[in-house]
Formats: structure tokens, C-alpha cells, sequence
């Protein structure tokens, strides 16, 4: 698995790089707010992408900058800001989620339909284990 894990992310970060200008710290923070319409702070992405707090914040001064999301106060902790994608940020969002997608199906062509859904249920299970590891802590 661990070998997998290390050629996806080799592939996942060449991809990104080359067709979209991103770093993986900034794909992981618009995938977050792609999938959180409500938006969230630097705290929230840093849980739920497994990153680093400075990280996320270090990737979210530059998309502000690109003007792929904007930063409005928190209105229950005035020392927080809430992130959302911009109209440019969902676009992009959409765009790179159309390729990642893509690329998944050419990288399962060769499984057939039971295969996949054996293989997911697998991952699935592997997952939740993991999780609830990961919550434990």
C-alpha cells in the first residue's frame, strides 16, 4: 500500500504542477472547500486534510493572492476566518476534478466492474479502520 500511496501522490503532484500551476498543499485545501460549500477556516482543512496548520496557511495566503478564495471573519471567534473558493477558485476546482477523475479511470481500465466494486469496498474498510485510529489520538 505504502508503494501505491508514494506513486499516486508522485503522479497527483507532477499533474497538478504541470496542468494547473498548484503544490499538493494547495490542491488539498480547494479540494476541502470544494466539498465544504459552507466554507472553513485554516483549522477545519488542516483537521480534515490530515495537514499542518502553517501549511494550509501557507497555501491559502497564496490562492488569496490568485484570488481563488476569499477570507471573511468568523463570526463566532473573531480570531478566525472563514475560506471559501471564489467563482475563479470553484472553476478551477471543477476543472482539475475532471482530470483527477479521469486519470482514476485510466488507472482501473484494466479491473472490471467487480473489481472496482471489490476494491473499493476494500479501500473502504481499510479507511474506516484508519479513521477511527486517527480519531483516537
Amino acid at each position: 500500500m505504502a508503494l501505491l500511496a508514494k506513486m499516486m501522490d508522485r503522479l497527483t503532484i507532477r499533474q497538478l504542477a504541470d496542468e494547473f500551476g498548484l503544490t499538493y498543499a494547495q490542491w488539498r485545501v480547494i479540494a476541502r472547500l470544494g466539498e465544504l460549500r459552507d466554507g472553513a477556516t485554516v483549522g477545519r482543512i488542516a483537521e480534515q486534510a490530515l495537514a499542518d496548520r502553517a501549511e494550509v496557511s501557507r497555501a491559502v495566503s497564496w490562492l488569496a493572492e490568485q484570488q481563488l478564495l476569499s477570507r471573511t471573519e468568523d463570526p463566532s471567534d473573531r480570531r478566525a476566518q472563514v475560506l471559501r473558493l471564489t467563482a475563479k477558485g470553484r472553476k478551477l476546482y471543477s476543472k482539475v476534478i475532471r482530470t483527477r477523475t479521469a486519470f482514476h479511470q485510466s488507472i482501473t481500465a484494466a479491473l472490471s466492474a467487480e473489481e472496482i466494486a471489490q476494491f473499493d469496498g476494500l479501500i473502504d474498510k481499510i479507511r474506516l479502520t484508519l479513521q477511527a485510529k486517527v480519531d483516537a489520538l
